[in-house]
């Protein structure tokens, strides 16, 4: 596993983990029951807790990615063609322009 792989992993990872969900949801509750000097101890264990997951997310997804790499570089080759389709698609579509209306 590089270096490279891990840091994206790690960003998206930064990026889940500020988005509203659960534990944000319970970090916030409890923030408000107990103020911001009790909350760290749980914002620790939250941290510790998705980096665990991180790590184990990482090194699953480097031996899927061993074993099956065959599956993996046609599964990327089929996203590549159908972006294709897709940009083919929306650069044929007719425009409708109607009268009245900028676009």
């Amino acid at each position: 596993m590089h270096v490279t792989s891990l840091l994206i992993f790690a960003a998206a990872l930064f990026v889940a983990a500020g988005s509203p969900g659960p534990s944000i949801a319970a970090l916030v509750a409890r923030v408000i029951a107990k103020g911001f000097r009790d909350v760290f101890p749980f914002l620790l264990a939250m941290w510790i807790g998705e980096a665990i997951w991180l790590s184990l997310a990482v090194f699953g997804l480097a031996m899927v990615a061993q074993t099956f790499h065959l599956a993996f570089v046609v599964l990327k080759w089929v996203g590549v063609a159908y972006l294709a389709y897709l940009a083919w698609k929306m650069w044929t579509a007719p425009v409708e322009a109607r009268e009245g209306e900028m676009p």
